[in-house]
């Protein structure tokens, strides 16, 4: 089965090192000095030679990977040295973000209690990449249907192993949606740019023969003009100019 990380696209940044500007990038999951020889460095580290500035992004990033492991440390860490300091720079941080998810997810899996720092963690990062495009997602609606832009989005983090779910209505009044979405739609719908598509937002991808399947949130109006949430089976794929495009599957 394939991994989510083997599904986004090599990321590069340029790091200055040594008077020069070197290429780290992050590829299938792994961070990759590009201009350097590590066996080569780490003999010259051996011998009192300066650790370079890419072989310290990396050690950067294995540090704040076990600091993670501890939702207290990690957010000491992150007080202290603040995101510019802990962070690998530009689209590296973003992917950085994407598996410190998955090493918060195990902790909080095994975590005795609901109220942990791992799920206010996951919480809050859910939060920043789901509340906007459920947003654009119902305001959509909303304008279709005639009705005033005025959303309600109250968003949940479900636990590992719990499916998605949305509930909602749309009246003359206002637009509401509850939405319980995990650590998986970050990482399979968000990350590849699968959130909000056409008419419809995705809750989940589901990898079929025939292509990428999915279920999606959409709207079916009722008899007084208001419209409710419901979760039908779509399809995903690519246009010409390589842009994702969202059909409905025959119910």
């Amino acid at each position: 089965m394939a991994r989510w990380c083997d599904r986004l696209e090599p990321v590069t940044e340029l790091v200055e090192c040594g008077g020069q500007r070197h290429r780290v990038t992050w590829r299938a999951g792994s961070l990759v000095v590009e201009d350097h020889d590590v066996v080569a460095e780490r003999a010259m580290k051996a011998l009192g030679a300066e650790t370079p500035a890419c072989l310290r992004l990396v050690k950067q990033w294995r540090d704040l990977s076990s600091w993670a492991t501890s939702a207290e440390l990690f957010t000491q860490m992150r007080r202290r040295l603040g995101d510019e300091r802990i962070m690998a720079p530009g689209e590296l941080g973003r992917r950085h973000e994407l598996t410190l998810l998955l090493t918060w997810e195990r902790a909080w899996r095994t975590s005795s209690y609901y109220g942990s720092g791992h799920e206010r963690l996951l919480a809050d990062q859910l939060e920043r990449r789901a509340v906007e495009p459920l947003t654009h997602h119902l305001n959509q609606w909303a304008a279709r249907l005639g009705c005033p832009p005025a959303p309600s989005v109250q968003l949940k983090l479900q636990r590992p192993g719990q499916p998605a779910r949305a509930t909602g209505t749309i009246d003359r009044y206002a637009s509401r949606i509850k939405a319980g979405l995990g650590v998986r739609w970050v990482l399979d719908v968000w990350a590849r740019g699968l959130a909000s598509i056409d008419d419809g937002f995705v809750l989940e991808v589901v990898p079929s023969p025939a292509g990428l399947g999915a279920r999606a949130l959409r709207w079916e109006t009722e008899g007084d003009g208001a419209a409710r949430a419901v979760v039908a089976p779509a399809r995903l794929g690519r246009d010409r100019q390589g842009a994702w495009r969202l059909s409905w599957e025959a119910r």
